[in-house]
C-alpha cells in the first residue's frame, strides 16, 4: 500500500508525475495548468495516508482545474493552442506528431474520452485508477480508450 510519508516521497511523485498532470490539467484550464498541479500537491502534503496517492493526485488536479475553469470562464482568457511544451519521454510513439496537431485531435475526442487517453498515455494510470477517477466502469474506460485510439488515428491519418 503506497503512501506519502515523507518530503522524499511526495518529491518522488512530483518527479514521476508533474509532466503527465500538467498536460491532463491543460486540457480545461490550459496556462492555469502549473498552478492547479502545484495546489494539489500542497493538498498532498496534508493528505499522508492515502491507497493510492497517484489517483488521488489525478483527481484532485482535475477538480482544481474544473473549479479553475470556471473562474476562467468569468474573464474569457484565450484557450491554449498547444498543450503540449514538449512530448513527454512516457509517449516516445507520439514524438513525430507535432504538438499542436496533437492537441487540436485531443480537442476533437469527448471530453471523457480525452481523459482518458491522456490519463492513460500522459499520465501512466492503468485503467482500474482510470476508473476510479472518472467513476466509470473499468471495462467501459477499456473500451472508450481503445476507441479513442482509433478516433485519433484518423484524425491524425497515422497508422
Amino acid at each position: 500500500m503506497p503512501t506519502v510519508d515523507s518530503c522524499d516521497d511526495a518529491r518522488s511523485l512530483w518527479d514521476e508525475n508533474y509532466r503527465g498532470l500538467i498536460l491532463y490539467a491543460r486540457q480545461w484550464v490550459g496556462t492555469e495548468a502549473e498552478d492547479a498541479v502545484q495546489e494539489a500537491f500542497l493538498k498532498l502534503l496534508a493528505e499522508p495516508q492515502l491507497t493510492s496517492p497517484k489517483a488521488w493526485l489525478y483527481r484532485v488536479v482535475r477538480n482544481t482545474a474544473l473549479d479553475r475553469k470556471r473562474r476562467e470562464r468569468r474573464f474569457r482568457t484565450p484557450p491554449l493552442e498547444n498543450w503540449f511544451e514538449t512530448l513527454p519521454e512516457t509517449a516516445p510513439e507520439t514524438t513525430a506528431l507535432d504538438g499542436e496537431e496533437l492537441t487540436q485531435a485531443l480537442k476533437h475526442l469527448k471530453p471523457v474520452i480525452r481523459e482518458i487517453i491522456v490519463s492513460k498515455i500522459w499520465g501512466g494510470l492503468n485503467y482500474r485508477e482510470i476508473a476510479e477517477l472518472t467513476k466509470r466502469p473499468v471495462s467501459s474506460v477499456h473500451l472508450d480508450y481503445q476507441r479513442g485510439i482509433e478516433q485519433l488515428r484518423k484524425l491524425l491519418d497515422t497508422p
